[in-house]
C-alpha cells in the first residue's frame, strides 16, 4: 500500500485480507496453535514418548510409550527411533538423524503422525520443539476479537533517522536478548498526542517491524504487548496501519519465545486499533 489517501472501501478490504492471511497462517499444521511443548536438552539421553516420566512427554494417544531417544552430546543431537515406528524426516523415513538446528537455517522437521519435532538452538543450548497437527488449541480456536476498522488508526509517521542505523539489543520472555537494527525515531500524532517509536529492519530491510506497548495492554490487549508490520520508510515517512496490529505467538501459546516491546515504545495513549487479547486468556 502507498501512503496516499485510500477510500473507506479500499481500506475495509486492505485490513481484511490481512487478517484472513493472519488467521490462515496461525490455525495451518505449522501454526503457533500446534506448538505443544518446547523442552530443554542437557548432555545425555532422553527419552521420547507418552510414558509416564518420560523425559520429553507426548500425548497419549499420539505416539507409542516409546518412540525415541535423543541424545545430546558436545557435537550436536542425534535422534534414534525405538521399535518399528514409522519416522520421518529429509523426505525418507529414518532409523537415526543428526538434528539440524534453526542456527542452520531451516531446522529439520521431523515427523510421528500427526507430530513434528524441531531442533531449536539458543547459544550453547538446545531445546526439542513440539507440535501437534491436532492440537486442542487448533481445533478449537475461536477467532481473535479485534476491534473496528478505523481509518483515523492509519497513521503516517515522520521518520527522524540515525546517521546509519543503530545495532539494539532487546530482551525476549526468556531473558535473553535479541538484536535489531533501527533505522531512527517515528514520530507521530493522534488525538493531540505525540508520540514516538522505535521500528526495527525486518526480512533483509524489506520491511519493518514495531513492537510496542500502550494503554490497552492494561485491559483490552495482550499484556506483553503487540506487533505491527510496515513497509519501508520512504521520502522520511512510515506508514503504521495500527488496523493490522497483531498478537505475537506468545499469546496463544507458551512455548513460543517473543522479543518485548524496548522501554521507547510504550506508549501512553490507548491504541484501540488491531488484535484484542485472545480469548483464552
Amino acid at each position: 500500500m502507498t501512503f496516499d489517501t485510500i477510500t473507506r472501501e479500499e481500506l475495509e478490504k486492505d485490513v481484511q485480507s490481512h487478517r484472513e492471511a493472519r488467521l490462515a497462517r496461525l490455525q495451518g499444521e505449522r501454526g503457533w496453535l500446534t506448538l505443544i511443548g518446547k523442552v530443554w536438552l542437557a548432555q545425555g539421553r532422553h527419552s521420547l514418548g507418552a510414558a509416564v516420566g518420560s523425559d520429553i512427554p507426548l500425548p497419549e494417544g499420539r505416539a507409542p510409550a516409546k518412540l525415541a531417544t535423543v541424545t545430546v552430546t558436545a557435537g550436536g543431537v542425534r535422534l534414534d527411533v525405538e521399535g518399528d515406528a514409522e519416522v520421518f524426516a529429509r523426505g525418507q523415513r529414518v532409523r537415526s538423524v543428526e538434528l539440524r538446528s534453526n542456527v542452520l537455517g531451516a531446522p529439520d522437521e521431523v515427523t510421528f503422525g500427526t507430530l513434528t519435532f524441531q531442533l531449536v538452538q539458543r547459544g550453547a543450548s538446545f531445546a526439542l520443539r513440539i507440535r501437534d497437527a491436532e492440537s486442542p488449541g487448533r481445533k478449537s480456536f475461536p477467532g481473535i476479537p479485534a476491534y473496528p476498522i478505523d481509518a483515523d488508526w492509519r497513521i503516517v509517521a515522520r521518520l527522524e533517522p540515525f546517521a546509519s542505523a543503530k545495532e539494539m539489543a532487546i530482551e525476549d520472555g526468556d531473558g535473553a536478548m535479541q538484536t535489531y537494527l533501527c533505522p531512527g525515531v517515528a514520530h507521530f500524532e493522534k488525538d493531540g498526542q505525540r508520540a514516538s517509536l522505535l521500528p526495527f529492519f525486518e526480512s533483509r530491510e524489506e520491511r519493518l517491524f514495531v513492537l510496542f506497548r500502550d494503554r490497552t495492554s492494561r485491559d483490552e490487549t495482550y499484556g506483553a504487548g503487540r506487533f505491527l508490520y510496515a513497509p519501508p520508510a520512504q521520502e522520511g515517512r512510515v506508514l503504521l496501519d495500527f488496523n493490522k496490529a497483531f498478537n505475537p505467538p506468545c499469546a496463544f501459546t507458551p512455548y513460543a519465545v517473543c522479543p518485548l516491546p524496548p522501554p521507547e515504545n510504550e506508549l501512553a495513549l490507548r491504541i484501540e486499533a488491531g488484535e484484542k487479547r485472545p480469548i483464552s486468556l
